[in-house]
């Protein structure tokens, strides 16, 4: 009987595992299908990223991040009484929203609301120029005028320094008309602001040019000498009936320095006394003291300064003749 009883519960736990609802009811299935719901909404609600739909893209060069600088013409920017401007007049406000409607809606809105049609991709969001809260200047005309001039760092508060000063002051006014109470500056503030910006004095900013723009003209400018500095080097390596080019090289340290000093940049030198000079007076210690010591500046070794007369001749014939053949190639 003990045995039967046995075989008995086994067998109900086997029947209770093939079939739950004994036990939960259908209950289960609502559990299950919770757990369908739950992973349906995550899937639905994974980024572009999570899903791996976007290949990614590896930058070589961390530049691809950084805006240029743009081209700028020079600018004379008149002269400013900050006393006279100080005041809001029509005229400096009518100019003040031209300003504005031209340089600042788009991220404060028309209103100065901070609701402009590129705020949303901007954070933190433009100011609202009808709360008196939160400025990182102040909201006075002569902090006003340092969030102009020096912009706000990481935010999209650029500079307006290329603005001549009276075009800020009149910006300043129409911004401070949508305030309900603006803040006045006393006659110290406005001091202050004079002597920190010497607006009195008027003043001239130089032109410029992008960075990138540079660097090619640089490029451009260097290439014939980096190219006829290398044909030197080139032919100093290969030179064999030249017994000056066989002086040179047991002399020498830095080929590139050396070639540099006493072909490229010394087009004066007209006699061996002359190169004597040239390559004796920048070695330093000087080449009176022991031969042989510390690297030299215009890459020669301190050997140099024991050189026979006739040694001296050689070299300076050499490098005579690279002289030729370098501005003959550039």
């Amino acid at each position: 009987m003990r045995d039967q009883q046995e075989l008995k519960d086994e067998f109900d736990f086997h029947d209770l595992l093939k079939k739950p609802e004994k036990l939960f009811g259908y209950s289960y299935l609502y559990f299950f299908l919770a757990l369908a719901i739950i992973g349906l909404i995550y899937a639905w609600n994974l980024t572009a990223v999570g899903k791996n739909s976007i290949m990614p893209v590896a930058l070589t060069d961390s530049s691809a991040f950084a805006k240029d600088i743009p081209f700028k013409a020079a600018q004379s920017l008149p002269p400013v009484d900050v006393m006279k401007v100080a005041d809001p007049t029509p005229e400096l406000l009518a100019r003040g929203k031209e300003l504005f409607q031209g340089n600042c809606s788009s991220c404060h809105g028309e209103d100065g609301k901070g609701d402009g049609p590129s705020s949303a991709t901007l954070d933190p969001k433009p100011r609202n120029f009808h709360s008196l809260q939160g400025w990182v200047n102040g909201p006075k005309i002569s902090e006003i005028y340092k969030t102009l001039e020096d912009g706000i760092p990481n935010s999209g508060m650029a500079s307006f320094s290329y603005l001549a000063p009276a075009d800020r002051f009149a910006l300043i006014h129409y911004v401070r008309s949508f305030m309900p109470d603006p803040p006045k500056d006393s006659r110290q503030d406005l001091a202050a602001l004079e002597t920190t910006y010497q607006l009195s004095k008027g003043r001239s900013t130089p032109p410029q040019i992008p960075v990138k723009r540079a660097m090619q003209l640089i490029e451009r400018e260097t290439r014939p000498r980096i190219e006829a500095l290398k044909r030197l080097r080139q032919q100093l390596e290969q030179e064999t009936r030249e017994p000056g080019a066989a002086v040179l090289r047991s002399v020498v340290l830095d080929p590139d320095r050396a070639l540099t000093a006493l072909v490229l940049d010394s087009p004066g030198i007209q006699s061996p006394d002359a190169l004597v000079r040239v390559a004796t007076t920048e070695l330093d210690p000087p080449a009176s003291t022991v031969a042989g010591i510390e690297p030299r500046q215009i890459g020669l070794k301190g050997d140099i300064a024991q050189l026979t007369g006739e040694q001296w001749n050689d070299l300076y014939r050499y490098v005579k003749r690279l002289e030729g053949e370098a501005q003959a190639s550039m």
